[in-house]
């Protein structure tokens, strides 16, 4: 029980500990889909309902397919030259968010004076 912290003393039961281990790697799922809810987690460590077991993916952790297929792509988006027409659709799309943009949808306080800059 080298996990354990020596501060808890010999209260610490090795079946509470373990249980609490196991709850702590279930919590830590690569995906999220995978990790217990909150009151699952609690029913858990009180010892209501059994700790499934930690079962681990290893492909979610070496998807270097799938990365690399992103990078490729862009990659070939730094190198392409972009038309006109890629650069408006570009401009008016919705899931860009433009560095300096305003989040708020209320109008300024002040009124801003272009030609001052």
């Amino acid at each position: 029980m080298e996990l354990v912290d020596p501060k808890l003393g010999s209260g610490l039961k090795n079946e509470e500990a373990i249980r609490m281990i196991k709850v702590a790697l279930l919590c830590t799922n690569a995906s999220p889909a995978f990790r217990p809810t909150m009151s699952a987690v609690v029913s858990m460590l009180e010892g209501q309902t059994i700790v499934d077991e930690v079962t681990i993916d290893p492909s979610i952790y070496g998807d270097e397919l799938g990365f690399n297929a992103l990078k490729d792509q862009f990659e070939q988006l730094q190198q392409a030259p972009m038309s006109t027409s890629g650069l408006e659709s570009l401009m008016h799309s919705s899931d860009m968010t433009w560095a300096g943009s305003s989040s708020t949808s209320a109008k300024d306080l002040y009124r801003v004076n272009l030609d001052s800059y």
